[in-house]
């Protein structure tokens, strides 16, 4: 399923503040962080909540939580996908960050079997990124998966639901450029202030 949530007054007016030359480096991350939480709902939707007790200024009343045998892994691709991560992550008490830097063995260990698992990325360019988180994420049988992301162009998010059925994606803007940064353009480079480092300026990343 494809949420796009392109039109979305609020997820566009929060999506403008992310693509303003003149926000960068802490103020960006934070602008991700919202942007997280704004996608949380719709992300999370259907994830299921357990009845816990809780204290009401009442006294003793019922309240959900997540059941801890089965919180969420919320899984940044590094490095654009962290900040976005981590306002989806602060959404779901008891949810657990996984940050992936694309090395194979990295989710060996992780209790990824049963869980809800949610796939973080700025951008979705290519959709290659994805294709091989998603390659070594389901053959480990989790529950239902799911890629957010803050901005994928049409043809690679077009490539990425074809080929992956069984997946939700979550994102906050749709674009009709393909868009590869460099330095200054880079949303990497821009989150972690490295803009004019010689390594940004001749890197070209494939989302």
């Amino acid at each position: 399923m494809l949420r796009d949530l392109t039109e979305n007054p609020v997820l566009r007016l929060a999506v403008n503040d992310s693509r303003r030359a003149e926000i960068a480096g802490p103020a960006l991350a934070d602008v991700h962080r919202q942007i997280g939480r704004l996608l949380a709902p719709a992300a999370a939707e259907g994830i299921p909540l357990a009845s816990v007790s809780i204290q009401h200024p009442r006294g003793p009343s019922e309240g959900v939580a997540l059941d801890p045998r089965s919180a969420p892994l919320v899984l940044p691709l590094m490095r654009g996908g962290l900040f976005l991560a981590e306002g989806l992550w602060a959404s779901l008490p008891g949810s657990a960050l996984v940050p992936w830097g694309g090395d194979p063995g990295a989710l060996e260990g992780v209790p990824v079997r049963g869980r809800a698992v949610f796939v973080v990325d700025s951008v979705i360019n290519s959709g290659r990124s994805i294709d091989r988180v998603l390659e070594r994420l389901l053959p480990q049988a989790p529950g239902p998966v799911g890629v957010v992301a803050l901005v994928a162009h049409a043809d690679g998010l077009r490539h990425c639901v074809h080929r992956w059925p069984t997946v939700d994606f979550t994102v906050a803007r749709v674009s009709q450029r393909s868009y590869v940064g460099r330095g200054g353009t880079d949303t990497g480079a821009r989150l972690f202030g490295t803009t004019t480092w010689a390594m940004e300026r001749g890197l070209a990343l494939s989302a």
